[in-house]
């Protein structure tokens, strides 16, 4: 979530609060912070608070009701669905995938592990355009230890990073949520099929 005001930048520690919940963020510039929407429901107050400087007007937060009652799940072949958590009929979210295999879910977008691909992908949980996010730049190969990734099996989110099981390579590498190159957290590894944060 984007958060505009002024004087954000250079006032102390800041502390970003949706309910009674703090959260991680990033100051972008003096008049913007993004922050990472912690779970929850129904509609809560945000504030943002400096040590020295007090605290902000709060500002009401709506949490998505429809997508917080969905889980994803993907056929392993070209198809992510939704469904509804207490059960019912699964709806295509995205199609024409290439091996979709991970998936992660930030407030309201995919974040899906391309295993034939070879790529972490982007889309809206309500369905929409594919974006690629690692390999960067529209599927232009990354680098990591001389090789792009190679078989991706899982993707999870932790703050502000990607974090994929590359089986392929065998490693763990890590990427800006936004996307771009990623870095190795782990190599050499007897298999890399599964990541949890």
């Amino acid at each position: 979530m984007v958060i505009a005001g002024s004087g954000l930048a250079n006032v102390g520690p800041l502390t970003v609060v949706f309910g009674t919940t703090a959260t991680t963020f990033t100051i972008d510039s003096d008049t913007q912070i993004t922050a990472i929407v912690p779970p929850g429901t129904g509609t809560v107050n945000v504030t943002v608070a400096a040590l020295l400087d007090g605290t902000s007007n709060p500002m009401p937060y709506t949490y998505d009701a429809p997508a917080q009652g969905l889980i994803y799940v993907s056929d392993g072949i070209d198809t992510v669905y939704s469904i509804p958590a207490a059960g019912g009929t699964a709806t295509p979210v995205v199609t024409g995938l290439s091996q979709p295999m991970g998936i992660a879910r930030v407030e309201n977008t995919l974040y899906i592990a391309e295993f034939a691909a070879n790529r972490v992908v982007s889309v809206p949980t309500t369905g929409g355009a594919v974006t690629p996010l690692v390999p960067p730049n529209g599927g232009q190969e990354s680098r990591v230890a001389a090789s792009g990734l190679s078989g991706p099996t899982d993707v999870k989110v932790s703050g502000r990073r990607l974090y994929i099981a590359d089986s392929g390579n065998l490693s763990v590498v890590s990427a800006p949520i936004s996307g771009g190159n990623p870095t190795l957290v782990a190599g050499g590894l007897r298999g890399a099929f599964g990541v949890a944060v």
